[in-house]
């Protein structure tokens, strides 16, 4: 393991190695266009995405990283991180819930493993590399030593505008990653460490920027081609004198559609992915359509109906999924359930439709108590983006796609007026009421093809 020789204290050594015009000029051509991140270095992990106006954090220009060093320099920045994703837009919440705003997806393979271990790591790395020459992909291939392990990558470039016309990016760079693991899995038990390489793309995934530091080892990520993978060492990754190449550049169009093609079909995408054959001599289940508890579907809309109001994901959750919990509750206990003052008659579009009172929040004519802190609560007990994420999301997912789900919601609820999601009763008649049962055959598998949305956020 690498020792960096230091005269300094870590908070000034790191913000010495953030000063090196390479590294600025790294990290910024790199993760331009991207959602960043970044991570303070605590024994408790701490992960920045969002600026101090709740808006994603991104690279405008090169000045941003030392701005956004100095912003949140109370978590000991150390490293930083971009998504998978690129966008056309990067300005708010909503701009990364709209998967029409991604314009590339970058495949990854993320081989973990441990630091003394890395000889085994780049055997794995050269095994990817091989199976990716086999499919022709030669040029658009590179590696980043990421610190405990190996990021091999794709170029997002590698994919014709062709192919980019008939399929989301992040549908082609799950397929790819997944194809060329099944292709590998098997030889991967000759391991006996515990080395692990997984499908990590999704819809937020962040992988570690070129140059940037190890969040705990004395570690830059530096780039290089599969061509080097024998003759890497691990002190080309030396924060003080690290070897790097900006070989994230080297690309050829097209390279890389046969195999994305080929795996669309084996493994299907991101947001539609094929179900494995079953076993010979097992016998096939009768195929139903999966179902959505109505608590599940209850939150899920909700939330989508607030963000369309708000344009505000976090309060959007906790909202979705406080609602959830009071319909239940009101089911079960009828009028011994305590509900905050609402507003009188229908709220108009042209009128404010949300306001926070102190303790209360309302939306449109429906009003949901506070906690101290800002988020949604019944009774002594809050619903934060956590709680949704881990009730809500994830159970979700455990029968369709989350991030699917979550997009055709928000095109359910476009096709309704502005006055009914400002309406409480309207929208549980409306809106809910019809598919809370039949949300999958209703809303999720229904085309939604070409038609008139009532009003747009």
């Amino acid at each position: 393991m690498i020792r960096v020789n230091r005269s300094k204290s870590t908070r000034s050594w790191v913000s010495d190695y953030y000063s090196n015009p390479k590294v600025v000029e790294e990290l910024f051509k790199y993760g331009r266009g991207r959602w960043i991140a970044i991570e303070g270095d605590s024994k408790k992990r701490v992960f920045v995405r969002y600026d101090r106006k709740k808006a994603p954090l991104r690279f405008k220009e090169a000045s941003d990283i030392s701005r956004i060093l100095k912003d949140f320099w109370f978590v000991n920045p150390r490293s930083f991180y971009g998504s998978v994703n690129k966008y056309l837009r990067v300005s708010k919440n909503s701009d990364l819930e709209d998967i029409s705003n991604i314009i590339s997806s970058t495949p990854t393979w993320d081989v973990d493993n441990a630091v003394e271990n890395w000889r085994e790591t780049l055997r794995v790395c050269r095994m990817i590399a091989n199976e990716l020459e086999k499919e022709k992909i030669v040029k658009s291939v590179y590696l980043k030593w990421s610190g405990r392990g190996c990021h091999i990558h794709i170029s997002e470039k590698a994919f014709s505008e062709k192919l980019l016309k008939t399929n989301h990016p992040l549908d082609i760079a799950f397929a790819v990653v997944e194809y060329i693991i099944r292709k590998i899995k098997p030889k991967l038990t000759d391991f006996e460490s515990n080395l692990k390489i997984e499908n990590k793309i999704d819809l937020k995934r962040v992988f570690t920027l070129p140059l940037s530091l190890h969040r705990m080892l004395d570690y830059s990520c530096v780039c290089f081609k599969p061509d080097e993978i024998e003759s890497f060492d691990l002190s080309w990754a030396n924060p003080e004198s690290f070897r790097h190449k900006s070989v994230y550049n080297d690309f050829e169009v097209g390279e890389a559609d046969e195999l994305a093609e080929k795996a669309l079909s084996t493994v299907g995408g991101y947001f539609n992915r094929v179900v494995p054959m079953p076993q010979s001599g097992v016998k096939k289940k009768v195929e139903e359509t999966p179902r959505l508890g109505r608590f599940q579907v209850m939150a899920l809309l909700q939330a989508a109906r607030c963000f369309l109001l708000t344009s505000d994901i976090e309060k959007s959750k906790s909202f979705g999924l406080n609602r959830a919990i009071f319909y239940a509750w009101a089911k079960r206990r009828g009028a011994e359930v305590k509900k905050p003052p609402s507003r009188k008659g229908i709220v108009k579009p042209h009128e404010k439709p949300i306001e926070e009172e102190k303790n209360i929040f309302h939306l449109g004519n429906e009003a949901a108590y506070l906690s101290e802190d800002g988020w949604l609560a019944i009774g002594n007990t809050k619903q934060t983006p956590q709680d949704y994420d881990n009730q809500i999301a994830k159970r979700i997912s455990g029968v369709i796609p989350y991030e699917e789900a979550w997009r055709r919601a928000l095109e359910y609820l476009k096709k309704f007026p502005q006055e009914v999601l400002l309406d409480q009763q309207k929208f549980f008649n409306q809106v809910y009421k019809p598919v809370r049962d039949s949300f999958i055959e209703t809303v999720y598998k229904k085309e939604t093809g070409n038609r008139k949305l009532h009003w747009e956020t």
